[in-house]
């Protein structure tokens, strides 16, 4: 049967390649968006474990919980039964201009002594009390503005005055480099807490807390008792910010593969075409094998096979060419200091599925024309 399909293929050049064409740039799109997506499940799930099992405490009423707080919140929350240490972080945009959007270089204003150690250094040391204006820099950080350890980094500032901005510049000494992580702490800039607030003139203002739960305490109970005792504050476990982070990439998965979906699909079609045009040529030819005693499976797994074929090797086709893609642009992106897509064994995975499956969907209806031919009609077809 193998041979049979083999044949039917080979002897319809070209129409065999336009359709594995078809399905090969349909699975291009599949895995460069569906790339984008994984690189984003991978980060956000990297930044999460850094984050350990604090809970996280931000300002309530807020769209999405952007705001400050007071550093009197922090006392608030210490004094929360069940909470073994709380800490206040500030976090701005490393560039102003930028806005601090998703993906931005960020600054994280820290104490030294609870600043993240679970990223091991490439080189240097880590912050210690009493550093005044020296940073620990993310791998991408170190890369985009060629850094080493003794470099100085430009930090930025706007302040308002009447009518106008003004931006204020401030040199700092790169005192250590992360190790690449994979996660949004590639993109920071850790520095001591009091330097940033007097830098950006938000004395005694935080961006969040984080507070460390106590042997044995249940973070959702915790969440629930400081969000009780503290006012205007909205905390999260650990759980929930990893829910709220898979709902946020569903969401943005959703749309970065649609059009790939839909690319796929009009691929798809084309194989349903070929296969039409494929059964309607061989008419005379189904109905010789029926004449011969060929069964009706046989017929439906020869032509749907055919089209399985086509799927799987557009597929392949497909993937090949979007890896080369990725690989391509994530090897200038990383000269950059960042990354935009990721290959994965799932993605491959799903890609190929998806391609076998558009080929043998699309052929089911063709391969049951074709056993639906008579062959004393079918030996008559001209």
């Amino acid at each position: 049967m193998f041979d049979l399909i083999m044949r039917s293929m080979t002897q319809r050049k070209m129409r065999t390649v336009l359709t594995i064409f078809g399905i090969a740039l349909g699975i291009f799109a599949v895995v460069v968006m569906g790339g984008m997506s994984e690189h984003l499940n991978l980060t956000m799930d990297k930044s999460l474990k850094l984050l350990a099992n604090d809970i996280e405490v931000k300002p309530d009423g807020t769209f999405g919980g952007v705001g400050t707080l007071d550093e009197s919140k922090i006392r608030q929350v210490k004094r929360v039964p069940g909470v073994k240490d709380a800490y206040g972080v500030l976090i701005t945009a490393l560039d102003p201009e930028d806005g601090g959007g998703f993906g931005s270089d960020m600054v994280f204003g820290v104490l030294p002594e609870k600043q993240m150690k679970d990223a091991k250094l490439t080189s240097g040391r880590y912050l210690i009390p009493g550093d005044g204006y020296n940073v620990v820099v993310g791998s991408s950080i170190a890369r985009r503005f060629n850094i080493k350890v003794g470099d100085e980094l430009e930090l930025k500032s706007k302040s308002l005055q009447r009518s106008s901005s003004i931006t204020n510049k401030r040199n700092v000494s790169v005192v250590g480099i992360l190790e690449y992580t994979g996660s949004f702490f590639d993109s920071s800039v850790q520095t001591p807490l009091d330097m940033a607030q007097k830098f950006y003139k938000m004395e005694n203002i935080i961006s969040s807390i984080y507070a460390e739960p106590a042997f044995g305490t249940d973070p959702n109970d915790l969440v629930k008792r400081i969000d009780l005792s503290v006012e205007k504050v909205k905390s999260k476990s650990p759980e929930q910010l990893r829910k709220e982070a898979e709902g946020t990439l569903v969401i943005i998965s959703l749309i970065t593969i649609s059009a790939a979906v839909l690319a796929a699909i009009i691929g798809g079609l084309s194989v349903m075409n070929t296969m039409l045009m494929s059964v309607s040529e061989r008419t005379k030819e189904f109905g010789l094998l029926k004449a011969l005693g060929a069964e009706r499976k046989t017929i439906l797994l020869m032509t749907m096979g055919e089209a399985a074929l086509m799927g799987i090797i557009g597929g392949i086709t497909g993937i090949l060419a979007g890896a080369i893609v990725v690989y391509s642009l994530n090897g200038y992106l990383e000269s950059m200091g960042s990354a935009l897509f990721a290959i994965t064994t799932r993605l491959v995975m799903i890609a190929l599925l998806f391609a076998l499956t558009l080929g043998i969907v699309c052929g089911t209806y063709p391969a049951y024309r074709a056993t639906k031919l008579s062959p004393m009609e079918a030996l008559r077809y001209e």
